[in-house]
């Protein structure tokens, strides 16, 4: 096989990124004048924590796009893992077999859809979300609705460790994205992860095995999510039914505001989680200055209606100028 036809596509994403840091360096700017506690270390480190689950999504989410798929049942499979960890610790089953068992529930949610999607040939959207109500649907029938607490103290104190000033579980954030970019841009792996999300035709014909790589895609994403569950149940030291429940759409939204591409094969996960940090910038802005959160989440859909569209809708106001000139031209002459 020929490698070359599967290196990443990296045109203008340098120039995304550079964007995405000048956005967050003016909210950070912008926060740091409007209110005096938005700099203080408590607040820092609170924005750092509450950030990290939806980081671990946003990374899960990023590998699957960028092959062509799409994974809405990220937040169900994040709540599934601390679900399956906290039951079965009830149960009497050890903590550390019970974080392994909910790490494979996750794979195996992963497995699912990778099996609906690769070898039944179904569309990723529509299989996602079957998934994630299945998904769910599990979680509220281990839960019972009820919040879920009984956790070994020394898993609960890990929302509280700092090495270095800095929250362990942003740490452990940090050491996932650093893997993943290592997997997706150092890597035989990863090139062919970015050559079928470009062209999955063009990716088998030069030898690529896609079926085996899109299994792997989604159980790797499936096992980030899990992860990310059980980092969330540290961080609040309870799982909830409801937990992720809003995640689909802001984890969507971050990951196409850093770059990647909908329709595959061009994408950074540093792009997603700058995407990540912008959006919790904006929503700790809005708890500093006491202004209603219920506007960030409109917000957040008119980003995801102009990432999505912007070509169409920067073509139509291209048309509709144009149309004008011509109007204006034809009436002076």
């Amino acid at each position: 096989m020929n490698d070359r036809l599967a290196k990443p596509r990296s045109t203008g994403q340098a120039k995304t990124l550079l964007i995405l840091f000048i956005v967050n360096a003016v909210i950070m700017v912008a926060l740091s004048f409007l209110s005096r506690t938005f700099l203080t270390y408590g607040n820092v480190t609170a924005v750092m924590m509450r950030m990290s689950e939806l980081a671990m999504l946003a990374i899960a989410e990023t590998i699957v796009i960028i092959s062509g798929g799409f994974d809405l049942s990220v937040g169900a499979t994040m709540a599934l893992s601390g679900a399956v960890a906290g039951t079965l610790y009830v149960a009497g089953v050890p903590f550390p077999v019970a974080f392994a068992i909910a790490l494979a529930a996750g794979v195996a949610v992963g497995a699912l859809n990778a099996f609906l999607v690769v070898a039944l040939r179904l569309q990723p959207f529509i299989v996602t979300v079957a998934t994630m109500s299945m998904v769910r649907s599990i979680v509220y029938a281990l839960l019972k609705g009820n919040v879920l607490t009984e956790f070994p103290e020394g898993f609960l104190n890990l929302g509280y460790i700092y090495i270095l000033k800095i929250p362990v579980i942003f740490l452990i954030v940090v050491t996932t994205a650093v893997l993943v970019m290592i997997l997706l841009r150092r890597t035989t792996v990863g090139r062919r992860i970015f050559a079928i999300g470009a062209n999955e035709r063009t990716a088998f014909v030069s030898g690529i095995h896609v079926k085996r790589i899109k299994f792997l895609v989604y159980c790797l994403a499936g096992l980030i999510c899990a992860l990310g569950g059980l980092l969330f149940t540290a961080r609040i030291r309870a799982i909830i039914p409801d937990a992720g429940i809003n995640a689909p759409l802001e984890v969507i939204t971050a990951v196409l505001i850093g770059g990647t591409l909908i329709t595959g094969g061009k994408g950074s996960v540093l792009g997603s989680l700058l995407g990540i940090l912008a959006m919790f910038l904006l929503l700790n802005g809005f708890n500093l200055l006491g202004l209603n959160p219920f506007w960030e989440v409109i917000i957040l859909g008119l980003i995801l209606i102009y990432v999505v569209g912007q070509e169409s809708i920067s073509g139509s106001f291209r048309a509709f100028f144009a149309r004008r000139k011509a109007a204006r031209t034809a009436r002076t002459s």
